[in-house]
């Protein structure tokens, strides 16, 4: 669907060359929610601006359905532009204007007759949910209100793909999740292909099928949600995980290990899928003689699959130790865990 390669965007900064997107290739499959995260300058703004060539790349191409934007002629150009909807942090509505007419102005100015745009924009209402403010102004309604309007709009020309930049970062957590609840809504009844730009690692968690994460300009690292929670590789990568699903052990609890003089028979046991419901650990206490000590952990779902990790800490005779650690290790994934403060 969307196709970017060897994509660079590079500015003109004090005479010296600024790679705002530096060589990025990545494909976005038709339907498909497509994650693009990384910190401020990142370069992910810039990118989603090349998707409509409202950037146009120094360097590479920019495919739509096969078709090469690079190459288009303007009149061509501005006939994919209409296939594609763009949703902004700031909603960008227009405040004298209300929210039918703020959703039938995309129509309006495509020339559109009358009696379709008012049909279009009492369906587009109806599914945002937003039909009882329909003659409402942007400043009478609640920032989750006028982020539905944004999509409104975004989605009164039918578009094919719709692009987020950084739609959630102006709403508190819950109005979040009732737009992520409704982009999925968009994607599954209207199979429209999103992009999304953020910065929210619990965004991309909530509501992507793959992700792709940027930094300096290049994607850094990509694959399923699933991969990248589970088993990230890049440091930045492990840092957006971490915002969402904390995995270092808490210093309060390493210090007390070391001021009691514990065994520093410490491992990482992870659970995956159907091993999350095993009673493992509650085997390992009953067969061997070693004590199973819990001391952090976290059990989530990744696109619906059951994920987690406990930190623990056996106690006992160290052949008994290596026997559960045996039993442990047939069943699940285990890891030894360095047990010093710090």
């Amino acid at each position: 669907m969307i196709q970017f390669e060897g994509v660079s965007k590079i500015y003109d900064h004090n005479g010296r060359d600024l790679r705002a997107v530096d060589q990025v290739d990545l494909k976005i499959d038709k339907g498909e929610i497509f994650g693009v995260i990384g910190f401020s300058g990142a370069g992910k703004s810039t990118l989603v601006r090349l998707v409509n060539l409202l950037e146009r790349p120094s360097e590479g191409r920019v495919f739509i359905d096969g078709e090469d934007l690079t190459k288009l002629q303007k009149p061509q150009l501005r006939k994919v532009r209409k296939r594609i909807g763009m949703i902004f942090q700031h909603f960008n509505l227009l405040e004298s204007k209300t929210v039918r007419h703020n959703v039938a102005f995309p129509l309006a100015i495509s020339g559109t007759p009358k009696k379709k745009i008012q049909a279009r924009v009492e369906e587009i209402l109806k599914f945002v949910g937003l039909s009882d403010k329909a003659n409402q102004y942007p400043d009478e309604l609640s920032g989750g209100q006028k982020q539905r309007v944004g999509i409104a709009r975004a989605l009164a020309t039918s578009p094919d793909i719709l692009l987020c930049d950084e739609a959630t970062s102006a709403l508190d957590p819950e109005t979040t999740k009732s737009i992520l609840k409704l982009l999925r809504r968009v994607r599954d009844e209207y199979n429209i292909t999103i992009l999304m730009i953020t910065h929210e690692m619990n965004v991309v968690r909530e509501v992507c099928d793959r992700v792709a994460v940027m930094e300096n300009g290049r994607v850094i690292e990509k694959g399923s949600i699933f991969d990248l929670f589970s088993a990230p590789q890049h440091p930045t990568t492990k840092n957006f995980v971490r915002t969402v699903m904390e995995n270092e052990i808490p210093a309060s609890i390493l210090e007390g290990i070391e001021n009691r003089k514990a065994s520093r028979n410490i491992y990482r046991v992870t659970f995956v899928d159907e091993s999350a419901g095993q009673p493992i650990l509650s085997q390992v206490s009953k067969n061997y003689s070693v004590e199973v000590n819990i001391l952090f952990g976290q059990i989530t779902e990744l696109q619906g699959i059951p994920f987690g990790h406990l930190v623990v800490e056996l106690q006992g005779d160290d052949k008994e130790i290596l026997r559960a650690i045996n039993h442990i290790q047939s069943n699940v994934t285990v890891q030894e865990v360095e047990a010093h403060a710090g």
